[in-house]
Order: C-alpha cells, then structure tokens, then sequence
C-alpha cells in the first residue's frame, strides 16, 4: 500500500509486531533520499529514506548516521526522567515495545498522570519520553543521576 502525501506518493509504513516502528538510521543506500542516482526507488528502505536494524544486513554501523529524533520525542531527558541512572523506575523500566510518555505538564488525577485526550491508545498532546526514545533506538542513556522534581509528590 502506498499512502499519497502532499501529492506524492509515501512508501508504506512498515509492519511491526511490537506496535510500535522506529526507523533509527538514515539508509546506507540512497543516503536517505529513498531514490537511487537513477531516479528508482531504493530498495533496501523501500523509498522511506530510514530503515530499522533488521533493513541494515551487512552493512557497517559504524558509518551510519541516525534519522532526526521527531517532534513527538521531548529534546532532552527531564532531571527526573526514569531513565536516569537512580530513578524509581530503574529496577522496572518501562518496555521499548510501547511509547513512554513524559509526564511533564500531564495533569494529575487521584494521585496518578491523567491525559485528558486519547486517541487510539495514545495521551493527544503528550510527549515521548526522550530517555525511552534512548533506549528504544540504542542510544546512549542518560549518564547523569536522577534529581527529584520537588513536584509535589513527597520527593524534594
């Protein structure tokens, strides 16, 4: 299937079993064009431009460059992000399968984050976790120490 964007046609998204799809790398290929110099469609992306670990085979990672982290992921990990090494969460991190989100700026309600807008499973509004977005494509964690919020909730 192929999806007509702003009047050109877009590669389909590729399926995943864990529900959710990142395409960390920018195609070794086509240099992320999704076109070869003859103006065909690449077939290693598919004409996506990015492809995942499993679209790379052989080709050497240390030469690869990673796509750009998309609006949705937050710039930088919080000071109290779970992914900080002494975080609560850091015996029991949140799985790479499903997006994480921030919980800054999310309301509270009976003690617990509460987005107020879903749609299809996902809190409208909410940012991804930018320490899960490490985690999720092989980056490097956050190396600096978890810091409390002092947000109200018995941490200072």
């Amino acid at each position: 299937m192929t999806f007509i964007c702003g009047g050109r046609p877009q590669p389909e998204i590729p399926p995943s079993s864990e529900g959710v799809v990142i395409l960390p790398w920018v195609c070794p290929s086509c240099d992320g064009t999704g076109t070869w110099d003859d103006g065909l469609q690449c077939m290693l992306c598919g004409g996506r431009g990015a492809v995942n670990e499993e679209d790379l085979g052989e080709w050497d990672r240390a030469e690869l460059k990673r796509t750009p982290i998309p609006p949705a992921v937050m710039k930088t990990p919080c000071r109290d992000c779970a992914f900080r090494p002494g975080a609560p969460e850091e015996d029991e991190k949140p799985p790479a399968d499903y997006p994480f989100y921030c919980h800054h700026g999310m309301p509270v309600v009976d003690g617990a984050y509460a987005p107020t807008a879903w749609a299809d499973g996902k809190p409208l509004g909410a940012l991804v976790c930018r320490g899960w977005w490490a985690a999720a494509t092989g980056e490097d964690l956050p190396a600096e120490a978890y810091r409390p919020a002092n947000d109200g909730w018995g941490r200072s």
